[in-house]
């Protein structure tokens, strides 16, 4: 069922897409690879986090450089990107050590597979949650971050006179239509990815106080919230840095300057 379901993916991308469908297929089969390769090399032993890192990067250079071209607005969407990551991971992993976020919660050990764990597994379950709150995070700000700086190099493209400030509020203009469609979708992906949750608080009864200081909230919390806080964050910066270096480059758009590489 699964190889029908990707060959309609396929079929429907090509059909829409054409070329860069096809090449938006290939990006997602390399993810998947990435990602594969990543959990093959924690199960040998290497550390979650560092194995976290380094498939972020990855990822990072594979969607915005081999899937979206090599320019300008990409390497200013990867610098802002790469701004927010590292000072957001220093804030998730300090809640994840503050709130012991790491690791199976309350209740879903409870569950009935939770008789089969073994407690003894030498990973790190505190690097687990982090390195799991990076890639969401990454997931959550690259589409904008490219959205944001593209917007920014059009508008200058086609007003070449606009100071650096004007181009910076055109890009916090777009970032706002932008940041509302996110925003929801990153709501919904915590209602789906909670809807099982749900169902065990209600099904054995936990009290309103029992899940308002549970570890299974607080680990969807600050999923949602870092997530949350990337998708505010990137807009200004990608904005203020598209639009300060596009004036101190003198760039004045066109075909010219696109160096995007297919």
């Amino acid at each position: 069922m699964v190889n029908v379901l990707a060959i309609i993916l396929l079929a429907l991308m090509l059909a829409v897409g054409r070329d860069r469908g096809l090449q938006s297929f290939f990006t997602i089969l390399m993810n998947m690879i990435i990602l594969l390769g990543v959990l093959y090399a924690i199960a040998l032993g290497l550390p979650p986090l560092p194995a976290g890192m380094v498939a972020g990067i990855l990822l990072t250079v594979l969607i915005l450089f081999y899937q979206n071209g090599n320019n300008l607005k990409t390497q200013v969407a990867f610098g802002a990107i790469a701004v927010i990551l590292v000072v957001l991971f220093i804030i998730g992993a300090a809640l994840c050590m503050a709130g012991h976020a790491g690791g199976y919660s309350e209740v879903k050990i409870n569950l009935g597979e939770g008789l089969f764990l073994d407690g003894n597994v030498n990973l790190s379950m505190l690097q687990v949650e982090i390195t799991v709150i990076l890639l969401s995070l990454l997931g959550a700000i690259k589409d904008t971050a490219v959205a944001v700086t593209s917007a920014v190099y059009e508008v200058h493209r086609n007003n070449p006179h606009l100071p650096a400030s004007e181009l910076f509020v055109s890009g916090i203009k777009i970032g706002r239509e932008i940041l509302a469609t996110t925003i929801n979708t990153l709501f919904f992906a915590c209602v789906g990815e909670s809807l099982l949750l749900f169902h065990i608080i209600c099904y054995w009864g936990y009290s309103f106080s029992f899940i308002l200081n549970s570890k299974a909230l607080y680990q969807v919390l600050l999923y949602s919230g870092i997530a949350g806080l990337g998708c505010i964050a990137i807009i200004p910066l990608s904005a203020l840095l598209m639009a300060n270096v596009l004036k101190r480059n003198g760039t004045q758009g066109g075909p010219e300057h696109e160096t995007d590489h297919h």
